[in-house]
């Protein structure tokens, strides 16, 4: 049970600064959404709305990526341009860690499966260790990066036993 409320604390706060990142791109009007999403309900309509994004940026940002970068390659050199090649590098590298942190999220869903396929192991830690490897790396790298980063650490997102157990996990896998 520990290490499943672990892994889903780690996948909602993921999902949670993919979307806050999101959030912020579109406040700078970096990132705009046309046309309206149907809803069925008002109160879910907000997280339908979020999730929906979400996806469609992750599915087109690679085309996302190309097309900027060409841009960006072909521009001239000038002081408008290079303002506007640097707030395109800027929101490049947005782009790029809210894929990664969809990404991280993703990963999470698949090890909550598998942790929970281990419940006759008792120890969280040798729990999230054995699960660790089975994710194509990605795993060991959301699990390192949810024990890096400050935001998280300073939101209390994880108890002193629970970091601890996570960072065991990562420093024996």
């Amino acid at each position: 049970m520990t290490c499943d409320a672990i892994i889903s604390k780690m996948r909602d706060e993921l999902l949670s600064q993919a979307v806050s990142v999101m959030h912020e791109q579109l406040e700078k009007k970096r990132i705009s959404l046309e046309g309206q999403l149907p809803s069925m309900s008002e109160e879910g309509g907000e997280k339908e709305k979020d999730a929906f994004l979400l996806s469609q940026i992750v599915k087109e940002h690679e085309n996302i990526e190309r097309q900027f970068g060409e841009y960006i390659e072909q521009a001239r050199v000038g002081k408008d341009t290079l303002e506007r090649v640097d707030e395109l590098q800027r929101f490049l590298l947005e782009l790029r860690q809210i894929v990664m942190l969809s990404d991280y999220s993703k990963a999470c869903e698949s090890w909550m499966a598998d942790a929970e396929k281990e419940l006759k192991e008792g120890d969280p830690a040798r729990i999230l260790r054995k699960t660790l490897e089975m994710g194509a790396g990605k795993r060991r790298e959301a699990l390192d990066f949810v024990l890096k980063n400050k935001r998280i650490a300073g939101d209390g997102v994880f108890s002193e036993s629970e970091r601890r157990i996570m960072s065991d996990a990562l420093s024996s896998a």
